[in-house]
């Protein structure tokens, strides 16, 4: 591909396009989708190299209907609304992790920043400042706390409402698969069946 002129980047959040076999949540496809990419198949690569020539990327988007139906999302529709976030999908939104979370923080630290969030790791020190609900322009605003089950996590869980609640946020403490499900559809969304501590 370099010889055909392509420049290949492993920096997700510089390229213009992305291939990829299937839709997938990696850290990297979801880390380069916040930029907008054009998406487009492996088969495009094996396609130039074969002919030994750039081909058409319109000709070889990315379709899989499975992912999408099991994803719930088009990847035409992802594009769109990455494209028109700007890497801001998560401008202004704090949002936490567990040291020990599986996968490894940096993951999650990596998507989050991607999209435009503010990213810290909680080990249960107070990071949230009180604030006096009176003094609090506006409702209360969620705060997400990323989390395995392990029990040194479940540990920091009540904590950590505590410290959101005393700062007038909204403590939501989260399955990794709200975020994976956020940077793919590339919208702000919510459903209770996150949540793995109430």
């Amino acid at each position: 591909m370099r010889e055909l002129g392509v420049l290949v980047t492993q920096d997700p959040l510089t390229c213009t396009h992305l291939a990829a076999p299937s839709l997938v949540r990696t850290k990297k496809f979801l880390c380069a989708l916040a930029s907008g990419p054009t998406v487009i198949s492996t088969d495009y690569i094996d396609n130039c190299v074969k002919k030994g020539e750039l081909s058409r990327t319109d000709n070889f988007l990315l379709k899989d209907n499975a992912k999408e139906k099991e994803f719930g999302v088009k990847v035409k529709d992802v594009v769109a609304r990455a494209r028109a976030n700007k890497r801001c999908l998560l401008r202004r939104v704090p949002i936490y992790c567990t040291q020990e979370i599986p996968n490894g923080a940096e993951t999650y630290k990596a998507i989050v920043e991607a999209n435009g969030g503010t990213f810290a790791i909680y080990s249960g020190r107070p990071t949230i400042k009180k604030v006096n609900p009176e003094d609090d322009e506006g409702p209360a605003e969620p705060v997400y706390l990323i989390s395995g089950q392990r029990p040194d996590e479940k540990k920091l869980w009540p904590k950590f409402a505590e410290m959101a609640e005393e700062g007038n946020m909204i403590p939501r403490i989260v399955d990794p698969e709200w975020l994976l499900d956020v940077a793919l559809s590339q919208q702000q969304k919510w459903k209770e069946s996150y949540l793995i501590y109430k």
